[in-house]
C-alpha cells in the first residue's frame, strides 16, 4: 500500500486491502500522521492518493513543485516489489506516481529490496535487452529524480539478511542544490549522531556480493520458480489469490467463515506447513505464504501438504 506522512494532528490510517476500504495491508494505519492508502489486489489506488495530496494543499508558493503552494503530506513511501503482497508494479505504474508526487512537491521515498525478484520483468527497463549478457548491468528502474530517494538492501538478493547493509540511491541534479544532494547532506548529520556504519564484516560480505555480480542473484531466484508453480496450485482453490509475480509471496483469501489465526495453526499442527496469518499484515482473513525458503522438490512436498490443508480446513461442517 501506498503510506503517506503527514503533519497536524488525528491523521489515524485509511485502510486499504482487496475491495474493502476498511482493511489495510499495513499495521501502522492507527498511527499519527500516517496515511494509508487503498489498494485493489495489491495496486495501490493513485486515484486515491492524489485526491489526498490535492485536500492537503496549502497556501500559494513555495511548494516545490508545479502545484502552487507546500502540502501538509511531506512524504509519500511505496515498497516494490511488495511485501506481503508478492505483487510487482509495473514501470509504468512507478512513472505515474514519481510524476504525481513531483507535481505536488512532496518527497516519494522507494524501497527496492526485492528489486531482484521481479518475477516478470514488470520494472524492466525497456533497454535491459541491449545490455544481455553483462552481469553488472542494472535492469530494474531507479529513478533519477530530486524529489525520490531510492532505498536497496543485500538482504534478499543476496541473501544477507542479518548483516543489516543497505544504501541509498539520490539524484545529484541541480548543480549541488538540488533536493537529493539536500537530503543526502541532512542524512550525514542524522548518520553523526548514531551508527558510523555497519560492522567492518558486514561491509566486506557486501562487497563480496557486488563482486559475485548480479548473474549469480539471477541464477538463483530462477531456482524459485518451481516452487513459486507449485504454490500458487496449491492456493488455486482459494477465491482470491494476489501475488507471486514479486518478491517472494502469495496471499490468499479465505472463506468467510474460517478464522486466518486458527486456520494457520492448525495448519502447522495437522499438516506441518507454516504460513502467516493475515492478520498479523493487517488483512484479516487471508494467509501469506512464502516459497523461498525450500528446495524445489521439498517445496513441492509442502505445496501438497498446503493443498490437502485448504481442502480440509476450509470445508464448512456438515
Amino acid at each position: 500500500a501506498v503510506q503517506m506522512v503527514r503533519g497536524g494532528r488525528g491523521c489515524g490510517g485509511v485502510g486499504g486491502g482487496g475491495t474493502d476500504p476498511s482493511e489495510s495491508l499495513t499495521n501502522a494505519k492507527e498511527a499519527e500522521g500516517l496515511l494509508v492508502g487503498p489498494t485493489n489486489k495489491g495496486v495501490p489506488d493513485l486515484g486515491w492518493l492524489r485526491s489526498q495530496l490535492e485536500e492537503n494543499r496549502y497556501g500559494d508558493g513555495g511548494g516545490g513543485g508545479t502545484r502552487s503552494g507546500g502540502n501538509a503530506i511531506r512524504m509519500v513511501t511505496l515498497v516494490n516489489p511488495g511485501n506481503p503482497t508478492g505483487v510487482s508494479l509495473p514501470r509504468a505504474f512507478l512513472e505515474e506516481i514519481v510524476s504525481l508526487t513531483r507535481e505536488y512537491g512532496v518527497w516519494l521515498v522507494v524501497d527496492n529490496t526485492y528489486e531482484h525478484f521481479d518475477v516478470g520483468g514488470r520494472n524492466r527497463l525497456p533497454d535491459a535487452d541491449d545490455h544481455e549478457g553483462d552481469d553488472d548491468a542494472p535492469d530494474f528502474p531507479c529513478f533519477d529524480e530530486e524529489h525520490v530517494i531510492n532505498i536497496f538492501s543485500f538482504s534478499k538478493g543476496y541473501a544477507m539478511a542479518g548483516f543489516r547493509v543497505g544504501y541509498v540511491a539520490l539524484s545529484s541534479k541541480g548543480d549541488g542544490g538540488g533536493g537529493g544532494t539536500r537530503a543526502y547532506d541532512e542524512m550525514l548529520k542524522a548518520q553523526d549522531t548514531i551508527a558510523i556504519c555497519t560492522s567492518r564484516i558486514s561491509q566486506m560480505a557486501a562487497l563480496g556480493a557486488l563482486r559475485a555480480g548480479r548473474r549469480w542473484v539471477h541464477d538463483r531466484v530462477k531456482t524459485l520458480d518451481e516452487g513459486r508453480e507449485a504454490i500458487l496450485g496449491a492456493m488455486s482453490s482459494l477465491e482470491e489469490v494476489v501475488g507471486g509475480d514479486g518478491a517472494m509471496y502469495v496471499m490468499g483469501k479465505l472463506p468467510d467463515w474460517v478464522d486466518d489465526r486458527r486456520f494457520a495453526s492448525e495448519l502447522v499442527e495437522r499438516h506441518g506447513v507454516a504460513v502467516i496469518p493475515g492478520s498479523f499484515c493487517g488483512l484479516p482473513g487471508w494467509i501469506r505464504v512464502c516459497y523461498s525458503n525450500l528446495p524445489p522438490e521439498e517445496c513441492r512436498r509442502a505445496a501438497a501438504r498446503l493443498e490437502e490443508g485448504i481442502s480440509e480446513l476450509t470445508a464448512k461442517d456438515p
